[in-house]
This record gives structure tokens, C-alpha cells and sequence, in this order.
């Protein structure tokens, strides 16, 4: 009895050790970013799967690359589908410029193993504990103890090989940075951690010995008030669940973008957005916002080289909305955005079919200054293909072509390909024009009078009302949301007809040194070139064409969207962290 008490009381003070030994909480503090896998293995497979059924759609069965994805998913799963980290931190010494380094971990089985031995050369090396250690090529690795692990710097290696010996040391597990962001996310087969903060920080240092610390402090300054960010997702049988926490940092000196990042609000846009739109992202927006992005213009306005910011006075028109514009903003694809935005021959199709609507606090003082806005903007983008003329005009000169590594062989542009660009330049940004209209307290914005009529109607049944909507659950409080319904299908052959006109726009006359240029490839060159044509005619359905081959990229692209079933997403804001969370429906098989 006495026995059995100890070894319980033994196994119960090891499990705490045992579970915070992962290969991350390991890290050595001070991360500047992570990439983190756990439980990994269904994802893998997944993804695999798709791109398995993916491949057979385009190419045909085929039996070699059938065994070639089987054993990619197997050493996948083997090593990075187990546990893996991937982590970028500074090295240096006080006084001296700290460096970015890459450190990398993961355990693996007895094929990964193998598999990652046989890339290693045996060569004399270091050992720290129980792990081992040679440089291979540009990166130190080694091998040990179910383990397969690298970085870019020795020392970098050495003190987390130490941690994983059991020394005493700084980890990531303890860094109130990396907690407060990390935590809330959960456990999820893949993660990324970003400290904003910490490489403003190697940023400032830097800077600091260049004699250019004030030009960019102010985006330091943003940089470091982001503070940290992660998130992470996990797949289900039925799609997959995200989240995610920026954790802004209160003490930066950037504060207008603070306060941007954790602003909320009640939101009521979806009582007048039309329940058939195919997407809307909806946001809480600060009325400063528009004189914080004023700001940042005015401050790349003499690097612009078109003048466009200049002749629209974009900046001041954007100080003068935040006097107006309340604090909801949203952005909606209506209906038929989807299929339109597939038109490659025609880059306006899209525009057609989306509109922006924003909260107005004061309707009087917005019903006079927005006319005013959208002439100047509109005059400004009809000038823009004359500004641009120049600037190919530059592209296409000798001199552009004689630059080593710019344009030399490219051919440039005769006078008539110019004059031709430049036409179809103007014809496209001719075509556009901001209109604008109020609906209640609200200014909605588009790029097409069809859009706008669409957005207008007040017979359409509103999204707040859409039995769907309602069925997602998501709160109508916060720092902002998603909604995106399950799209109707497209078919192969609508997509093919995109890829068709694809096609042939990137078609042209035939390069006269083709020839020349082929007579210098390898031998290596000409296996691989060959190798693609025959991909180019591999059987594809039932024909052994191009065509055919075409017919099957269709097939292939129009099955990955089909199996698209809607979206939702939102986030809220506790303290100064901005929580999210989403899901996808998505059907793997």
C-alpha cells in the first residue's frame, strides 16, 4: 500500500513536468516568430487526399505519382505530423547588433528518421547532453533521441539542445508576451506566433547605427505597438476551426493605432445588407481611422511618383470623413460577385458587384463634403493613364533594357505596342468611377451604378432577417465580423472558358531566338523540358490533348470551390486583446 502511494504521489509530480515538456515551451524566450505543429497527422491527411484527387482530375491516374504522394504524406506525417517547431530569434551581444537565426525541431518516426539521416553527412561535431550535433553545409543539425533538429547558429542550437538536457534557462513557456497572445488560441495543428514588438526592437537597433532613425521611426513606432499576434487552425471532417489573438501592446507609442486595433462597437449594417450577397466583412471602424491613413499618405506622398494622391488630395478628404463617418464599416460582394470575378478578360466584372457601406454620425455635414470627394477622385483616376505613359515610356528605353538584371531581353515596347497599352490603360481606369448614395445613416460606395441600384433596393429582404444569418449565431457586438454563405456551384465548363480566354491572352508571336536558346540547354534542361511536354498531353478525362489537358485543370479548380460550403468568422476585444474565432465548411472527400 505504502508502495503504491509513492508511486502515485511519483507519477503525479512528473506529469506536470512531463506535459509542459514540449518541443515549443522548450524555445529559448524572446521569439520574434513560430510556426508550431501538433498532432498534425489528420491535416496532412487531408490536404493530401485533396491533392491526390486533385492531380488525378488534371493528369489521369497515375500509379508512380499515386506512390510518390503516398510516401511524401507518410514522412510528413512521420515528423511534422507528430510535433514540430520552427522558430526565428535574435542572437548577438549587448552593444552589438542582434541578428535574426532559424531554429527548427521535430520529432520523428522510424521512416522520418531515416529518411533525414540520409540527407546528413557524418562529420565529427559537439554534444550537449544526450543530443549531438555537425555542421551540415550552411546550418548546424543533428539527430537524437526521436529528434531531428537545425539552426542557422551554433550557439542558438546549443542552448536549446540544454533545455532539452534539462538545464535550468529562460523558455518561451514563460514569456508574458508569448502567453498572453498563445494561450487564448488553444492547442491547434498549426500555429504562428508573431512578436511585432520584439523586432521593432532589432528594427530600432539597426536603425540606430544607420543615421536614419527619425525617417522611420514613426513605423517602428506602429510596428512595435502591434505588439503580439497568433492564431491557429484545426481540421475537422466536415472543414476546419480557427483562432486567434492580437494582443496590441497598451505602451506604444503609436497610440491613435491602438486605439484603432481595440475599438467596438454595436453593429446594425446587416439590417439593410441584401440576404442574397455572397460575402461581407464587417468591421468596427474608429472615425479617426481616416486621419490616421491621412497621415500616412502625407507621409509617402512626395515618394508617390504618379501624383495620384496629390491631384485627388486623397489625405485631406479622408481627415475631412473622420468628422462625419461613425464607426461601422463593411464590405460586401453582392450577388454574382463570385462568377464575375472568374471574367480574366474583363477586370471590371467584379467591381459590378461590390459596394462598401459606412455609418454617418452626421448626414448634413457628409451630404456636403461627399460629392466633392468623388469628383476629386474621380477626376484624379481619369488623369492617371496620362501620368503613366512616362513611366513606360522609361520601362521600354534602351537604357531601361541594357540594365543588368532589369529588362535586358525583354524586347520592351515599339511606339505602336505603346500607344496600344497605353489606350487600353485609359479605357480601363475610364470605365472607373466612384458613385455613391445615403440609405438611412448610412453612405454606400461603389464602382458601378448596377452595384449601387443593387445595394438601394429596399425590397430586398435584408440580412438580419436570412434564416442562415440567423442559424450562424454571430454576435452583433464587438470588433468585427464575417459571413460568407455557401456559394452556388460553378461547372468545369464555365471555368474552362476562363482559362481558354486566359490563354490566349497570354499568347503572343513566338520568340525568333527560341531556337538559339534552346541549342544552349543541358542535358539536364532538355529531360525536364520534355518531361513537361509530355505532362502537357498526359491523358486528361478522354482527351490526350492540350485541350483535354485543359479540360482537366478545370475540372481540378471548379472541384477545390465546390467543396466550399460558407464561412463565418468575429472577434471581440477583452482588455487589449483582440480574440477571434471562425469556421469553414469545406468537404475533403
Amino acid at each position: 500500500m505504502k508502495r503504491s502511494l509513492l508511486l502515485t504521489l511519483g507519477l503525479a509530480t512528473l506529469l506536470p513536468a512531463a506535459r509542459a515538456a514540449t518541443l515549443t515551451e522548450l524555445l529559448p524566450a524572446g521569439a520574434l516568430m513560430t510556426l508550431e505543429t501538433r498532432d498534425a497527422s489528420g491535416a496532412i491527411g487531408r490536404v493530401a487526399g485533396l491533392l491526390g484527387s486533385t492531380m488525378d482530375a488534371i493528369v489521369g491516374p497515375d500509379d508512380d505519382m499515386t506512390q510518390t504522394l503516398d510516401g511524401m504524406q507518410e514522412l510528413l506525417k512521420g515528423s511534422i505530423g507528430q510535433e514540430a517547431a520552427v522558430g526565428v530569434f535574435t542572437v548577438g551581444r549587448p552593444g552589438q547588433p542582434y541578428t535574426p537565426h532559424l531554429l527548427a525541431v521535430s520529432r520523428v518516426d522510424e521512416l522520418s528518421s531515416e529518411f533525414f539521416g540520409s540527407t546528413m553527412k557524418a562529420r565529427p561535431g559537439a554534444r550537449v547532453g544526450a543530443y549531438t550535433f555537425a555542421r551540415q553545409g550552411q546550418v548546424y543539425a543533428g539527430m537524437a533521441g526521436g529528434l531531428v533538429y537545425m539552426s542557422t547558429d551554433k550557439s542558438l542550437l546549443m542552448t536549446y539542445l540544454g533545455r532539452l538536457s534539462g538545464k535550468a534557462a529562460p523558455r518561451l513557456l514563460d514569456s508574458a508576451a508569448y502567453t498572453a497572445a498563445r494561450r487564448p488560441v488553444g492547442a491547434q495543428e498549426l500555429s504562428l506566433y508573431l512578436n511585432f514588438s520584439a523586432t521593432a526592437k532589432v528594427i530600432r537597433g539597426h536603425l540606430g547605427r544607420s543615421g536614419l532613425p527619425r525617417l522611420f521611426a514613426p513605423v517602428v513606432d506602429a510596428i512595435d505597438t502591434l505588439g503580439q499576434y497568433a492564431a491557429g487552425f484545426t481540421t475537422t471532417a466536415t472543414g476546419l476551426t480557427a483562432a486567434s489573438a492580437h494582443a496590441a501592446n497598451a505602451q506604444g507609442k503609436d497610440q491613435p493605432l491602438y486605439r484603432l486595433l481595440t475599438h467596438s462597437t454595436d453593429f446594425h449594417v446587416q439590417d439593410i445588407i441584401p440576404a442574397s450577397a455572397e460575402a461581407a466583412q464587417v468591421r468596427a471602424c474608429a472615425p479617426e481611422s481616416g486621419a490616421y491613413a491621412a497621415r500616412w499618405l502625407s507621409r509617402v506622398d512626395l515618394f508617390e511618383p504618379l501624383g495620384f494622391l496629390s491631384d485627388s488630395q486623397l489625405a485631406s478628404h479622408l481627415e475631412r470623413a473622420g468628422q462625419y463617418l461613425g464607426d461601422e464599416c463593411a464590405q460586401v460582394t453582392l450577388a454574382g460577385g463570385f462568377r464575375a470575378g472568374l471574367d480574366t478578360t474583363n477586370p471590371q466584372a467584379g467591381l459590378a458587384h461590390s459596394v462598401t457601406y459606412q455609418s454617418v454620425r452626421d448626414l448634413d455635414a457628409a451630404k456636403k463634403h461627399v460629392p466633392e470627394y468623388a469628383a476629386s477622385l474621380n477626376a484624379a483616376i481619369a488623369g492617371l493613364g496620362g501620368s503613366l505613359k512616362p513611366l513606360l515610356e522609361l520601362s521600354s528605353s534602351p537604357l531601361a533594357r541594357s540594365l543588368p538584371g532589369g529588362l535586358k531581353g525583354t524586347g520592351g515596347m515599339d511606339g505602336a505596342a505603346l500607344d496600344s497599352g497605353v489606350k487600353q490603360l485609359e479605357d480601363l481606369l475610364g470605365g472607373l468611377k466612384l458613385v455613391y448614395a445615403f440609405r438611412g445613416n448610412y453612405l454606400i460606395t461603389a464602382w458601378s451604378d448596377e452595384a449601387l441600384k443593387a445595394a438601394l433596393d429596399e425590397t430586398a429582404v435584408p440580412l438580419a432577417q436570412d434564416a442562415a444569418f440567423q442559424a450562424a449565431g454571430l454576435g452583433m457586438s464587438g470588433a468585427a465580423w464575417r459571413y460568407q454563405p455557401d456559394l452556388p456551384e460553378i461547372s468545369a465548363g464555365d471555368f474552362s472558358a476562363v482559362l481558354e480566354d486566359a490563354v490566349q491572352q497570354a499568347g503572343g508571336p513566338a520568340d525568333p531566338d527560341e531556337d538559339d536558346q534552346d541549342a544552349d540547354l543541358t542535358e539536364e534542361e532538355r529531360a525536364m523540358q520534355a518531361a513537361i511536354a509530355k505532362l502537357g498531353t498526359r491523358k486528361a478525362g478522354d482527351a490526350a490533348t492540350p485541350d483535354g489537358m485543359l479540360a482537366g485543370v478545370s475540372e481540378a479548380i471548379t472541384g477545390i470551390i465546390n467543396r466550399f460550403d460558407g464561412a463565418t468568422a468575429q472577434s471581440r476585444v477583452q482588455g487589449n486583446v483582440i480574440l477571434g474565432k471562425s469556421s469553414v465548411t469545406y468537404r475533403w472527400e
